[in-house]
């Protein structure tokens, strides 16, 4: 498909959305966006004349050339249009479609001047994943390769040798993609982006009823993108071959075989630093992180999501760089409380099951940044090993596409393209930058984060959920409902009582390492003060732990024992507000000392 090939097709989608104009115009963008998501070409060209200026204007002063950002933005509507189906927020279309045309300007800039060298922290925010956005690379030099790495269209006819071979690849490509499909399929997808025909031209020239070629498609296009997720995935794997590292496993990790936690994502985190040197210990991890304050419920029956309910990306991300590490992610997670593994058949966590689940579009950017991470000798913290828990990624073997992990379940061998296919088919991995560390710790910081949960206050909790000490009240009301999942809550005590334990461990560090400089006695003194109350709420929580244990889980919803927890509750509520009063006087004397001798953070790590 050559540039004026594209152009009519761009011309015909114009012509056919002024033809309804009039009955398509009045409509809002969301209802045209979920029309053009079931398949309605008219809803979609008139997106696309709503679009069109704002979007090739968007292009034109990222790239400085007007041909040029007709192309891109030609390219960029056509992957608009396949990866549509992807949109999860149909209020976000115009960001996400600017979003591909960035990405489509960066990666034709790159083909463009492929001498000029990228570095990691300059290309990291351009080309992080974003909802809906396709795939991006990663590779050994830390280059980004922008919404993956090639398109599928033709653009130009009058290219330099250089692009003519890379427009062919492409093609050759997007007939790739095709062949994926079925045959009447094919046949309507052809039809549809490469002879720019109408559903209502192709119905009759295959003939097909109107809804058939409509469900068509959809179904095509859904099969596409899996398809493009599949080769965008196995021209990752195939990047390690110029390289000569096909293979590369690290150490195995050791904290799935004897747990110091019930927080999968500070063991992980705690191990993953050790790679780099780090000499941090569980207890400043879990502090410095906020993990060791937090509260999260879904108050409708106490699931066992609520200790993971919040944006991993943000709450992990600012951890690390809490402790002093920037670091990278690549996150497509849902919103809600999710699935409970443990009440469900365990087969449906085997591979067999997982095979069935669609790939996640953001797989290739994963196995990349999982790449990256390992090949600077630190593990990848995985999502969904095995359950919905935190697990590491410590080697990967490309010729195999097989990765080595280990979770609190086990150690092992897993197939690249399980990652995001588990039970509630969420992707998340991080990789802390060991090379920018900058050897220090804000514990201003972090406590500031910790109080601002505390007071419900959290920018990064999910929906339908409770956090702070308003989740106290939200979990007496559950007991009073009796609707209480017992294994549920049984969990939740059970990381509970584990994250305070690790409040006052924490608090103990903090005092020892500052007891020493008489100027910071006060602010030591108040981490004794705060570790004591922890100390007694820990005891408090371990009544309620043996009361519910985990994982039978008791029986919550007897009136008896609903009445007993719900004094317990009291009682650990009562401490939460006079350990929150300690840590706000914490962080006032570290704020003053910061203004009166210059700002001070704490060095290294016990």
């Amino acid at each position: 498909m050559n540039k004026s090939t594209l152009k009519r097709s761009m011309d015909h989608l114009d012509r056919e959305a002024h033809a309804q104009c009039t009955e398509l115009s009045v409509l809002e963008d969301i209802v045209l966006i979920k029309q053009a998501k079931s398949g309605d070409s008219a809803a979609f060209e008139e997106l696309v004349r709503r679009y069109r200026v704002r979007l090739f204007g968007y292009a034109r002063s990222l790239v400085r050339d007007a041909y040029l950002a007709e192309d891109i933005l030609q390219e960029s509507l056509i992957r608009a249009f396949v990866y549509l189906e992807q949109l999860q927020d149909a209020e976000r279309f115009s960001a996400w479609v600017q979003r591909i045309v960035r990405n489509q300007a960066y990666s034709r800039m790159r083909r463009q001047d492929r001498q000029k060298e990228y570095s990691l922290s300059a290309l990291t925010e351009a080309f992080l994943p974003n909802e809906g956005a396709p795939p991006h690379c990663w590779n050994r030099n830390g280059r980004g390769d922008g919404a993956n790495c090639d398109s599928f269209v033709i653009t130009s006819g009058d290219a330099d040798p250089e692009q003519r071979l890379a427009e062919r690849e492409q093609l050759r490509r997007f007939h790739e993609l095709l062949h994926g499909l079925s045959g009447k399929e094919r046949g309507v997808m052809h039809a549809y982006l490469m002879e720019e025909r109408s559903p209502q031209e192709i119905a009759a020239a295959l003939d097909l009823t109107l809804a058939n070629t409509y469900q068509l498609l959809s179904r095509g296009r859904k099969k596409l993108a899996q398809r493009h997720i599949r080769l965008s995935l196995n021209d990752v794997l195939a990047e390690r071959a110029p390289y000569g590292s096909k293979q590369v496993i690290l150490r195995e990790p050791g904290f799935f075989r004897s747990p110091q936690s019930w927080s999968s994502a500070a063991e992980t985190l705690h191990e993953m630093l050790l790679y780099t040197g780090s000499a941090l210990s569980l207890p400043m991890v879990m502090g410095m992180s906020g993990l060791a304050f937090r509260l999260t419920l879904f108050p409708q029956d106490i699931h066992i999501a609520g200790p993971t309910a919040y944006n991993f990306k943000e709450v992990l991300s600012r951890a690390l760089r809490f402790m002093g590490f920037p670091s990278h992610s690549v996150e497509g997670v849902g919103t809600g409380a999710g699935l409970n593994a443990n009440l469900l058949d365990p087969a449906l966590r085997e591979g067999k099951a997982k095979e069935k689940r669609p790939l996640d579009q953001r797989l290739a950017s994963a196995v990349s940044l999982i790449h990256y991470s390992i090949d600077r000798g630190v593990p990848a913290v995985v999502w969904d090993l095995n359950i919905p828990e935190f697990g590491l990624i410590y080697g990967y073997d490309s010729s195999n596409h097989t990765l080595y992990g280990a979770d609190y379940i086990r150690a092992g061998i897993y197939p690249v393209d399980h990652l995001g296919r588990g039970l509630n088919q969420e992707i998340f991995v991080l990789a802390a930058d060991a090379a920018g560390s900058n050897g220090i710790l804000d514990v201003g910081g972090a406590l500031e984060a910790a109080l601002a949960h505390y007071r419900g206050e959290d920018p990064y909790a999910l929906q339908d959920t409770v956090s702070g000490l308003e989740a106290y009240e939200a979990w007496r009301n559950a007991f009073r409902c009796g609707r209480i999942e017992p294994n549920g809550n049984a969990y939740n005590l059970a990381v509970l009582q584990d994250a305070r334990y690790y409040a006052a461990e924490y608090l103990k560090t903090l005092s020892e390492k500052w007891a020493s400089e008489p100027e910071y006695a006060d602010f030591s003194a108040l981490c004794l003060d705060a570790e004591g109350i922890y100390r007694t709420m820990t005891d408090r929580l371990d009544g309620l732990a043996s009361l519910f244990p985990f994982p039978e889980g008791g029986r919550p919803n007897d009136e008896m024992n609903a009445n007993q927890a719900m004094r317990l509750l009291d009682q650990v509520e009562a401490l939460e507000r006079s350990a929150i009063a300690v840590l706000e006087n914490m962080l006032a004397e570290w704020r003053a000392k910061q203004l009166t001798q210059g700002p001070r953070k704490l060095l290294g790590g016990k």
